[in-house]
């Protein structure tokens, strides 16, 4: 008889640990969506920025570029002051857009974007696998 107790206890302890396993993973799921709703709004609203400055940036530079192209050509001679004072202003604000677009590319990395549930729902999963083989 007293068998037949310890079985009801280890088939209710089976069926709740069902139960609790897919409530953990049902909660996790619904967690990575909000974390994936919320990165893909966090990540819009920078791209829009980052568009945003980019133009506003690219009108001014030009104003700025054109000014040190006409103070840098009153500082060198004459027969190489045109070309020569264009070309070392081009060359430095090539680098320096360069350096920003690598810097803006590592921030939008994949791996940025990642929710942090993700492992937690794949270590869930290895779990219940493990429990369920074992």
């Amino acid at each position: 008889m007293q068998t037949d107790k310890e079985d009801r206890t280890l088939s209710t302890l089976l069926k709740d640990l069902a139960q609790q396993t897919s409530d953990l993973v049902r909660q996790e799921t619904k967690l990575a969506i909000a974390e994936m709703s919320e990165k893909k709004s966090e990540t819009k609203r920078n791209l829009t920025a980052l568009a945003t400055g980019a133009g506003l940036l690219l009108v001014g530079l030009i104003y700025i570029l054109d000014a040190v192209v006409y103070g840098l050509a009153e500082l060198l001679p004459p027969d190489y002051s045109p070309w020569l004072a264009a070309l070392v202003v081009g060359i430095v604000t090539s680098l320096i857009g360069y350096l920003l677009i690598i810097m803006s590319k590592s921030n939008l990395a994949p791996e940025n974007l990642t929710p942090r549930t993700a492992d937690s729902l794949q270590r869930d999963k290895n779990m219940v696998k493990e429990n369920l083989n074992g």
